[in-house]
């Protein structure tokens, strides 16, 4: 090691707090880099795990098999693992589920029972061909109860139509809703008696779709029992399913070319059409794909969804790098600073630039080794340590089988490094290169920094009359000091813009995330018709009065038939037209038209601050998509109706006396139609009312929210007792598995936003304690020439206030326009307007003046504790 470098790894010992910061902030985005590439990365395969446990472990699954066949599939190369279903027959079972009147029962094989998503709920899985495992739905939809070790009797046959054509489970049930007869039959059934040794989750929708007219139970058999036709769920090994197209094309015998034709553009020429179907009719068998567990393992950035995953991680990536290079490089520029005359002394003595530029990146590499690998460490905990907080408070709140995984990715690590060498790299660049033009005599008097003329000490007289003399000193000293103090306004300015820029990022994000999975406010609903019946009207209308309902909605919604939708000029605007080249064809525009029950209602205006008597006469238009789209606040007018439609029976009523004034516009959604994405109308019931002339709806829709979905379930089961056509969803487990997505979305946002911050606040804190640091003899002269404890005080107090103001001024625009940017880039397609992130501006302003005052605060009681003489003599040696 040569004299520099030990001169240099001395320095960095005996200025420890500043080697510390530094250390901390290179650990610190290491430690980011490392835990956003590795939760990505777990991210994925806790979404494939996701995928294998409710879709199944297989990437295609082929229909209708010769039992003579399967031996090509176990002999396939590309195949890694197999699955074998058998259609058994149905059988007719007890269930008020007036659309599903059967059971439906399965062979699974002993893979298949392991590999297609067969998730216990309670008991066993069977394992002989007498025993029987039924799904949760058949209790919760079908409301039949059967328990593990009941044994059941089925007659179980072959479902057909009354023409004798075979029906299968992509086949609704057939009957005639007006006279209540059947339009199907089971035909050579048999009777089959099984033991149930297991309850299992609702099978996934590829097995059992929602319009299946059977309820799915699930018998085990073993190869050799298999005869006839068979299902074959195969999973391709890594290097099958990079080429999936090529080896399931050479399983069904067919053209690969062709074949990835058909998958992807439906839009091509027909004369290539009618060659993709001659040779789809070539296939040996039909197929179903598992094309999400696919794209996860092979592509993700192909999956939709995951698209804006990966630019988001990109984005986050950037982001880090940008902001550690400019808490690293300005470390590194108050060590330049403060080793300014040690530089001029070296070049005195013959030192040349090129050994003190190496030099520079020599400190660079000792601060790197030591905080790049401890940041990895850090990041693989904080991975480690999210994952296991995520998972627990999902398990505490909700009950959902999705879970993280960690998955250290190799790849994750190494891009860590590379992008932490490369920050490093950068951040030392300028500083290495301010270092070796240090010039000898200047750096020895300590005059390199210090460029004093007339224009640059005058003080405006505004200053002086608004802060004093005390004012004026604060100014000129940030003007004699402009390269500290810039460093300073600097790093405030860009934490600044980072944190504006972050949070208008993260508001965009958690509303698209909110948009894709669009989760409901009400996890029970209930659609009855009331046949026109005033006494079943009352008697639907009674479930709301149970103990268990935090909320409710009376949904009545009717399909208006307007003479015109009026465009306002914004939204016109946006779509790069003018209102007079505007053209509906010659079908009528249409509206939905909603009434929320009196209550729901009275809450909702109070919500919008309106009042009742102003309102309950008019509409409030929703659009959520483009707020205002249709209409300004400024526009005031009124929709001529021509006719209304009952929205469930299509029922006309001819109403062209009718008109609708619209009073006000919101983007607020009313509870129950948090989902709703469409443009519509809500008015009073006494509105409604008046436009229907007292006309009763065939149907009602009633939106729940309860503390106890299942309990609720039972208690209106039991109030509508004995009435017919009348359904309840359930949506509680949904309900649990979005908000369990949002939840972990809002967890890795706000703990990334929270680390960028503290990477701001470190540079912040590195920055103003150094500065402060190498001002300790001009301080200290000027308690020598009798500056007053109080008045040196005020002279801080306003170099925080002119510091902050400075960085204020550049960061927050700097900050809006790079909001406005991601806007451009993330959101404007969607027709959202941009909104300005008066919150961020906020707490940035807060948060700014809140951290120069702790720091200076901080630094200043080190600075009280310092001889003034002592600081003067030494300055002067």
């Amino acid at each position: 090691m040569n004299l520099l470098n030990k001169l240099t790894t001395k320095n960095l010992k005996l200025n420890k707090k500043r080697t510390i910061v530094t250390i901390v902030g290179i650990m610190l985005s290491v430690a980011l880099l490392t835990a956003v590439a590795s939760i990505y990365a777990s991210g994925i395969q806790s979404l494939i795990n996701l995928e294998i446990r409710q879709q199944g472990d297989y990437h295609i699954g082929f229909i209708n098999v010769p039992i003579n066949e399967l031996e090509i599939f176990k002999n396939n190369r590309s195949i890694e693992k197999l699955s074998v279903t058998q259609d058994v027959g149905y059988a007719k079972i007890k269930t008020e589920n007036h659309y599903k009147p059967y059971v439906f029962i399965k062979k699974f094989n002993k893979e298949a029972l392991s590999n297609l998503a067969i998730n216990i709920v309670d008991g066993r899985l069977p394992e002989n061909e007498n025993e029987i495992v039924i799904p949760t739905h058949l209790k919760t939809n079908g409301r039949t109860t059967l328990n593990v070790g009941d044994t059941i009797t089925l007659d179980v046959g072959q479902r057909v139509d009354n023409e004798g054509n075979t029906l299968d489970q992509y086949t609704p049930y057939r009957i005639d809703d007006e006279t209540n007869k059947e339009q199907e039959k089971i035909i050579n059934s048999k009777a089959t008696t099984y033991k149930i040794v297991g309850i299992i989750e609702r099978p996934t929708n590829n097995i059992e779709n929602y319009s299946a007219p059977g309820f799915t139970f699930v018998t085990y058999t073993d190869d050799n029992n298999l005869s006839e036709n068979v299902n074959v769920f195969v999973k391709y090994t890594k290097d099958g399913v990079k080429n999936w197209t090529k080896s399931t094309a050479n399983i069904l015998g067919i053209n690969e070319e062709l074949f990835e034709q058909y998958l992807g553009d439906k839009t091509l020429p027909e004369e290539t059409l009618n060659k993709i179907d001659e040779e789809m009719q070539k296939a040996k068998y039909k197929i179903i794909s598992n094309g999400y567990l696919i794209g996860l393992e092979t592509n993700p950035n192909s999956v939709s969804g995951i698209d804006g995953l990966s630019t988001v991680l990109y984005i986050v990536l950037g982001i880090i790098v940008f902001t550690s290079i400019f808490c690293i490089k300005n470390s590194f520029d108050i060590s330049i600073t403060e080793k300014t005359k040690q530089y001029g002394m070296l070049r005195s003595v013959g030192a040349t630039k090129k050994q003190i530029k190496r030099n520079v990146f020599f400190e660079a590499t000792i601060l790197g080794a030591i905080g790049i690998p401890l940041g990895i460490l850090l990041g693989c905990l904080a991975s480690f340590i999210l994952i296991i907080i995520s998972n627990y408070l999902l398990d505490g709140i909700y009950d959902s089988a999705f879970k993280l995984v960690l998955v250290i990715s190799p790849i994750a690590i190494l891009l860590a490094i590379v992008l932490g060498i490369i920050t490093i790299y950068f951040s030392a660049l300028k500083s290495a290169k301010q270092a070796s033009k240090v010039s000898p005599i200047s750096s020895i008097r300590n005059s390199a920094n210090i460029k004093i003329t007339s224009k640059t000490i005058k003080s405006p007289k505004l200053i002086n009359k608004i802060f004093g003399i005390g004012g004026e000193i604060s100014y000129k000293n940030l003007k004699r000091n402009r390269k500290k103090y810039r460093t300073t306004v600097i790093s405030l300015a860009v934490s600044v813009l980072v944190f504006i820029a972050l949070f208008s990022f993260m508001s965009m994000a958690f509303d698209e995330v909110d948009n894709q999975l669009k989760i409901s406010d009400y996890n029970i609903s209930l659609s009855a018709t009331t046949d026109n019946k005033v006494e079943k009207y009352n008697k639907i209308l009674s479930t709301i009065q149970l103990d268990n309902i935090d909320n409710y909605t009376l949904l009545r919604q009717y399909e208006f038939e307007l003479d015109e939708i009026k465009y306002n000029s914004e939204y016109l605007n946006w779509l790069g037209i003018k209102s007079e080249d505007l053209k509906l064809d010659d079908s009528k525009p249409y509206l939905l038209v909603y009434a929320l029950g009196n209550e729901q209602y009275l809450k909702y205006i109070k919500s919008l601050g309106l009042n009742y008597d102003d309102i309950k006469d008019k509409a409030i238009i929703m659009d959520y998509s483009r707020v205002g789209r249709a209409q300004s606040q400024s526009d005031k007018y009124e929709y001529k109706v021509m006719r209304i439609y009952d929205y469930n029976t299509n029922e006309k009523i001819t109403n062209q006396n009718k008109t609708i004034e619209v009073g006000y516009v919101t983007d607020v959604k009313p509870f129950g139609l948090k989902d709703n994405d469409n443009q519509y109308l809500i008015v009073s019931d006494e509105k409604l009312d008046s436009l229907l002339s007292g006309k009763l709806i065939s149907e009602v829709d009633i939106l729940y929210q309860s503390n106890n979905a299942n309990k609720l379930q039972d208690n209106i089961d039991d109030i509508l007792k004995g009435e017919n056509h009348y359904y309840i969803n359930n949506k509680e487990e949904n309900v649990r598995i979005m908000n369990n997505i949002f939840t972990l979305v809002g967890i890795f946002l706000y703990g990334f936003i929270i680390v960028i911050t503290l990477i701001g606040v470190t540079n912040i804190f590195n920055t103003i304690t150094t500065n402060m640091e190498l001002r300790k003899p001009e301080f200290a002269m000027l308690k020598s020439v009798g500056m007053t404890a109080k008045e040196f005080n005020r002279m801080i107090r306003l170099e925080s206030l002119f510091m902050g103001i400075k960085s204020l001024i550049f960061g927050i625009p700097i900050g809006i326009g790079l909001s406005y940017l991601i806007y451009h880039f993330l959101e404007k397609e969607s027709g959202n307007p941009y909104v300005l992130p008066l919150t961020a501006i906020i707490i940035s302003i807060i948060g700014v003046y809140l951290l120069i005052s702790l720091i200076m605060m901080y630094s200043m009681s080190k600075i009280s504790k310092q001889n003034t003489i002592e600081t003067i003599r030494n300055e002067n040696i």
